[in-house]
This record gives structure tokens, sequence and C-alpha cells, in this order.
């Protein structure tokens, strides 16, 4: 064989390898059969059975053309319905519809238990009753929908469990080892929302003493949603916005983190994401319903069909039991790799393992509309009640944009991956790889009075009304980059603090009196304000300084 020429293999050699892909973001849409109402009569308890048996085909005639994938489970109520139909019912049919949809017919109860026919009281006298029960009824379900002849095991089809009992954590375990199943329906993570904003963006193995921790040793995995499509409301103690706005957002701000770390070659991880919902959710009138359509369909229009320049598909519908396979498949490759584990309990910036300033920037925005700024610019509306912001990104060069009829006049241009302040004009906001946020959440500091000796003045810094805040005096100028914080424009080693407090009517101010000494004419300070913004944890420094010269 001949040898290459030197200076090619010292080429080849040198070249950089090709950058190491994630996978696509897998998109779950969770929904369930919860209890019927044991209090209802019978009538009432069978229209119950056949109106979530309408829903649900409603559903599915939505997300079947677009090729969304259902991860359904049933409480054990629902499944006997279907059995005392029969193979050829409604039930039936549906259940087979849904199999085809996910592969995936998964057992869901709360604390109820068989005590006769269609009759589930909340009263379980203990855990592996409740278990037994529903399970048993699922499988039932399974077998009667395919007279007899289910298309893969029985726990293969029946192989997600979600349910209320027990709650001690160890019992749990124990169940979930007992029974044979392998993937936990999402839920008990969706704490995370508290701390961070948005929930968690990797399976893992949770741990028996903390549901967002993770215990390598168990024996299931958790994929990760949201709360129930369509909703604000407060689930598992916490207010999760389920809204279109702000479930688009919490999309666009994961997928900036999944972007980043695909783009810059980074180890791979298994992605998910999505929402739960209940049959009686899909309700004719129900806000979930015209949030589900808009919500699939946008995803399907902007992300499902994306390729990105490293060659990464960037999002897949999937299940819980797909994504519980995917992680199983990735953990198998990263023995003793940790995919995901919260233990701190606290906003924890160390600990944290996205990307922090699209955490802190994006936190409570909700999407407004996805904007067409020139060809090669992605780019989306935001707006957090009164302030509105501009999310945007290239996937190849940059260009510069005037964004001053969507926001301004004060800005800040931060860049979602670095943290870093790069801009404070609406007029000449320049994009690149980087996504970066123009955002109205921007503090401005001024002085009321003229700085004359034996004179009052009021220096303030602008900011949302209870926010904690502080006020910084330096006698020389500073140009200090801080990630996360801002430009310091004063300097820092004569940094004089005036005073902290929370922002009332739009300000935190702080009175100086300046002394009535002729010697002090022609001395001149800057001021610079900070406002503690993400829940009052992080300070963001004012777009500006302001300079007072005593006369």
């Amino acid at each position: 064989m001949r040898s290459l020429p030197a200076l090619v293999l010292w080429l080849a050699l040198a070249a950089p390898l090709a950058a190491q892909t994630q996978g696509p973001i897998r998109i779950v849409f969770d929904l369930h059969c919860d209890p019927i109402e044991n209090g209802l009569p019978l009538a009432q308890k069978q229209a119950t059975y056949q109106a979530w048996i309408d829903n649900i085909n409603w559903v599915l005639d939505q997300t079947e053309p677009l090729g969304v994938r259902i991860s359904f489970l049933s409480g054990g109520p629902w499944a006997e319905w279907l059995v005392q139909e029969g193979s050829l019912g409604n039930g039936a049919a549906l259940l087979r519809r849904l199999y085809g949809s996910g592969q995936q017919i998964g057992s869901h109860s709360h604390a109820e238990y068989w005590a006769g026919q269609n009759d589930w009281p909340q009263t379980a006298p203990d855990a592996l009753t409740c278990w037994q029960d529903n399970v048993s009824w699922v499988d039932s379900a399974i077998t009667t929908a395919y007279a007899g002849s289910p298309p893969e095991a029985l726990a293969a089809i029946n192989c997600v469990r979600g349910t209320h009992l027990p709650s001690d954590g160890l019992q749990y375990q124990a169940l979930m080892a007992q029974f044979g199943f392998s993937v936990r329906q999402p839920g008990a993570e969706e704490d995370y929302y508290g701390w961070y904003g948005h929930h968690i963006w990797h399976p893992f193995r949770p741990s028996a003493t903390n549901a967002m921790g993770e215990d390598l040793s168990v024996p299931f995995v958790t994929p990760t949603q949201g709360a129930v499509v369509g909703l604000m409301q407060v689930h598992h103690n916490t207010l999760q916005d389920m809204t279109p706005a702000g479930m688009k957002r919490q999309f666009l701000q994961l997928y900036v983190n999944w972007r980043h770390r695909d783009r810059m070659g980074l180890p791979d991880k298994v992605w998910c994401w999505g929402w739960g919902s209940h049959a009686s959710d899909f309700d004719p009138a129900d806000a979930s319903r015209p949030a589900m359509v808009e919500m699939i369909q946008w995803l399907d229009a902007r992300f499902a069909q994306r390729v990105e320049p490293t060659g990464s598909d960037t999002m897949t519908w999937d299940t819980h039991r797909g994504v519980g396979s995917a992680y199983q498949a990735w953990e198998a490759a990263h023995p003793g790799l940790s995919s995901f584990s919260f233990d701190s309990l606290s906003v924890n910036w160390t600990e944290y393992p996205y990307l922090r300033a699209a955490a802190e920037e994006l936190n409570g925005f909700g999407w407004q509309a996805d904007l067409a700024l020139a060809p090669g610019v992605e780019a989306c509306h935001l707006k957090k009640g009164p302030l509105d912001a501009v999310l945007l990104w290239r996937d190849a060069g940059t260009s510069t944009h005037d964004l001053s009829a969507l926001v301004g006049p004060v800005v800040r241009v931060v860049g979602l991956e670095t943290g870093n302040l790069i801009g404070t004009d609406p007029t000449l906001v320049t994009v690149g790889q980087e996504p970066i946020l123009v955002t109205e959440e921007a503090s401005l500091t001024t002085i009321l009075g003229t700085p004359a000796i034996g004179s009052t003045i009021v220096l303030r810094v602008s900011g949302p009304p209870s926010t904690p805040a502080a006020l910084f005096l330096s006698l020389l100028p500073g140009s200090l980059h801080l990630p996360h914080i801002g430009v310091l424009g004063l300097d820092p080693g004569g940094l004089i603090a005036l005073g902290a407090g929370p922002v009332t009517s739009g300000f935190f101010s702080v009175p100086l009196a300046i002394p009535s000494n002729p010697a002090l004419i022609g001395i001149s300070a800057r001021v610079q304000g900070a406002v503690f913004l993400f829940g009052g944890k992080s300070p963001k420094l004012s777009v500006n300084t302001a300079t007072l010269t005593i006369v």
C-alpha cells in the first residue's frame, strides 16, 4: 500500500472529529383515564365511560395525521367497563387504536380497589390490593380487546405504572419490582418547575427519598413531562403554566439547551418532555382541546421535521415506553453515568445541569408569535406581563436587525449560552449561532435633583414591584463584564454600597445628602443599580450608569 504524503496525513490527523450529536427531543403525550367517580349512579358511570371513549377518539383524530404517539394508561374502573362491553365494543376498538398509536396501555390508579361489579371505593385497604385490582383489570381489558390474543405479552404492553399508592418510596420500589414494571408514569418530578421555572428534561431512576434525585439501583426509570395541557394550575403544589404560550416558551428553552449540546458536540443524553392529560380534560368545551391542537400543530410545523446543521433530527414523538427504552439503551452505553439528579432542593447554579442564562432570562415569559425577520433567522416574540422580548438565532452566519418596533427603548441583549450582556441598543441587534434574548426586562439607573453642595438628591433604579434591589457608587468608572449579571460600569476596587431594599412604585430609591463643603465642587461619581430577578435570587445590573457632578 502506498503511504499518504506527509502533509495529507498531518491534515487528516489535525482535522477535528465530527461533532457527537444528540438524539432527538422526545415529546410525550400522556393521556390516562382516572378512576370514574364511584358515587355516581351506575348509568352515569357507564355514560362517563362512553364519553371518555368519544373524547379519546377525538384526540386520536387530531394526533394520528401528524404521527403523534399517545402514552395511554387506564385505571381499573374504565377497564372493567371495557371488559363488560366485550371485544366488539367501542372501548375495545379504541384500545386497539391506542395501541396502534403508541404500543402502550399502562396502568394508572389512585387509592381505589375493586369491591364488586363497577364498585371502586377510594379506600383500598393497602397498596398491594390497589395494585392487584387495577393492574389485573387493565390486563383483562387488553386481553378482551384482542379477543384473547394480544400482539405482545401483557407485561410488554402494560409496562408503565402510575399510582398514588404507596407514599413510601421504598415500598413503591418493591411493588414496581414485584409487578415487573420498568417505567414509572411521570408526575412526581414536576416539583422541579417550582425551583427553575421548567421541568426536568432527562429521564432518570428516581430515589426513594427524593423524586427528583437519582438512584441508579432503582428498578425502573421515570420519563419527564409537565402537567395538564392547556391549563395554568397548581399540580404537585407547584403552579405550572401549561397554556400554549407557556408550553411553547418551555419547548423553546428546552430546544436552546438541546441545540447547544448538539452544536458543541457534547456527550449525548436522552432528552424528553411533554404534557399530561385525562380523558375528561377533552370534553368539547374544555380548554385542553384547543390548546392541545395548537401545541401539536406548532411542534409539527416548526420542529418535528427539522434537521440541525449537525445532521441531528431535532424532535420526535414518543411514549413513556419509548423514552424508557431509549434511556435503558443509553444507560447500557454509559454504565454508572448520571443522567440527572436534583439533590440540593434549592436554586443552586453549581448543580444546575442546563444553561443558567436560558433559565434566568426566559423564566416567566410566554410565547406570542413566530417572527419572519429575514432569511436564515429564527425568531419568536415573547411577553411577560407588560414586558416584551425577542428570542432569535441563526444556524449559520450573522446579521444585524432593528427590533425597536417590537422592544425598547431600554433593553438588554443577552447570550443564552454564555449569559453575557452583548448589547443594549434595540436598533442594532446582531444575531449569530448563539441564541440571544432581546428583553425589556432591563433596569435603568437615574438621578433626581441637582447635586449641589448642601442639597439632597435621589438615586434610583427601576424594577418590577417588590423585587429586591440595591444601589452602588464609585468615584471611578469601570467596564467589567460579569456573565449572568451584566457589565459593571463602576470601579470594583472603590465600590460603595448605598443601600438595598424592595422596589416600590417601579423604583428602589436612596436619598443622598451632599455636604456643604466647597471642596466637593467639581467632583464626579458614578452610580449603578442592581435588581435581583429570578425569584429575587439573581442580581442583574442596570444597563447604564448615571453620573453626578457636584456643583
